[in-house]
């Protein structure tokens, strides 16, 4: 197995920051936190983590809990987060002048987007960057660091809300959302109502190759999953996803696993053991620069989010090579599938241009002109589909299983939150293959 080189890091793409966080999402827990589920609903109990069933244990309340004591979201078990303060009032005016404020992944947003905003409102728009989820959590729990608005992922929301560092949204001032967002994100499981979030936006995770170099088609296996053990001709050119939910998550997968959020120790024991034998077989490469050494040529094989497979045909392909030597895998039947989210932060300065910004995003204009000029991230707009991408040459034939459908979304898998105990589970599992 290698690490990527400090060349692979020089960008540092949205989903590679999920890599180092998710293993420190469960250390950091909220003990003395106020949280509860409106599932269940009596909703307020405090909980310093674990993995029992309910709230605090309680086996009325569903289900498990995560490390801040608020019951795990499920498409069969949608959860509404506890209401933590008030909206703003709709009829409050917009903040004018000075600066607002956005915590977000490092290149996520178009530059473009920002500035129009900023010109349309009068303000100045500034982006402070984080370089780990957990990175964010810390710094917000710390009170280091104050922003109107935060980028996050569904499965950091109670976390978020558990330690009262996101306001609940006025949806009067985003009419966007119903307007343009596909119908399934309206009232998403992870934030019934919903009261915390707008999304952002979705991916998938499958797997990306050359076709020129690549001396068969992955997708036409019985179980495309298990193209990486058969790579063994292309050693030192084949790459998993540097992430702890991922990698395990593909030896789970070649295995007929569909249940992606498994606690069951047995079931990761033998996910290490498939994850020890690849490396074995291919020397395998542990990577999140598919989106820059697929296009080069420097991998031929790779684990990929689908986002990052679009990013490289917008800026990463060298001079003369075409783009339809990049393809793209995805498994509807049971492979990731998900979406970012936003969310204003509890103690915004401008809470009012905050939601103007995520309306802002919302807008068909500007997500295309964000999607398609610099993010290669799909935003889940019902105006952007898969025959408009490949009409407009924005995507090739090749990649046509890169742009996410809502039939894809409404059906799919995803990982999400787990118990503390689960947590620890699948980081053990992948520490004990990155350390060898």
């Amino acid at each position: 197995m290698s690490d990527e080189s400090a060349e692979d890091r020089r960008r540092i793409s949205r989903r590679s920051l999920l890599a180092g966080a998710a293993g420190a999402a469960a250390a950091v827990g909220v003990g003395g936190a106020l949280v509860g589920c409106e599932n269940t609903t009596q909703p307020v109990a405090v909980s310093s983590g674990g993995g029992g069933r309910g709230i605090l244990g309680d086996p009325t309340a569903g289900g498990p809990v995560d490390a801040s004591g608020i019951p795990l979201s499920r498409r069969d078990y949608p959860v509404t987060m506890p209401r933590v303060g008030d909206h703003v009032p709709s009829r409050r005016p917009p903040e004018r002048g000075g600066e607002l404020r956005i915590y977000n992944y490092a290149d996520y947003l178009n530059p473009a987007v920002i500035k129009a905003f900023g010109k349309q409102e009068g303000v100045t728009v500034t982006v402070t960057t984080f370089q780990t989820l957990d990175e964010a959590f810390s710094k917000l729990s710390a009170g280091r660091l104050r922003t109107d608005v935060i980028f996050t992922t569904p499965d950091q929301l109670s976390r978020l809300v558990g330690r009262h560092l996101v306001q609940p949204l006025n949806y009067e001032l985003l009419p966007n959302l119903q307007r343009n967002v596909w119908p399934e994100l309206h009232n998403p499981f992870y934030d019934v109502g919903p009261r915390y979030t707008v999304p952002y936006v979705t991916y998938t995770t499958g797997i990306g190759w050359r076709n020129d170099k690549l001396g068969f088609d992955p997708s036409k296996l019985d179980q495309p999953w298990d193209a990486f053990w058969r790579a063994t001709p292309y050693r030192g050119r084949v790459a998993i996803l540097d992430d702890s939910r991922e990698g395990p998550g593909l030896a789970l997968m070649r295995r007929g696993v569909t249940d992606l959020n498994t606690e069951d120790p047995a079931l990761l024991r033998r996910a290490l053991e498939d994850l020890r034998d690849l490396d074995a077989r291919v020397r395998v490469k542990v990577s999140i620069s598919d989106y820059e050494t697929l296009p080069t040529g420097r991998t031929w094989l790779h684990e990929s989010w689908s986002g990052d497979l679009i990013s490289a045909v917008l800026g990463y392909l060298p001079s003369g090579t075409p783009a339809d030597v990049l393809s793209y895998w995805f498994d509807p039947a049971g492979a990731p599938i998900f979406n970012d989210c936003i969310c204003v932060a509890a103690d915004a300065e401008k809470p009012v241009l905050a939601h103007r910004f995520l309306n802002h995003l919302l807008d068909t204009r500007v997500a295309y002109a964000n999607f398609a000029g610099f993010v290669g991230y799909q935003p889940p707009l019902n105006a952007i589909d898969a025959d408009v991408l490949l009409r407009r040459g924005i995507v090739p034939p090749t990649l046509r299983q890169a742009i996410v459908t809502r039939e894809a979304y409404a059906n799919g898998n995803a990982y999400l939150t787990l118990s503390a105990t689960g947590q620890q589970l699948w980081d053990r599992t992948w520490a004990a293959f990155r350390n060898g």
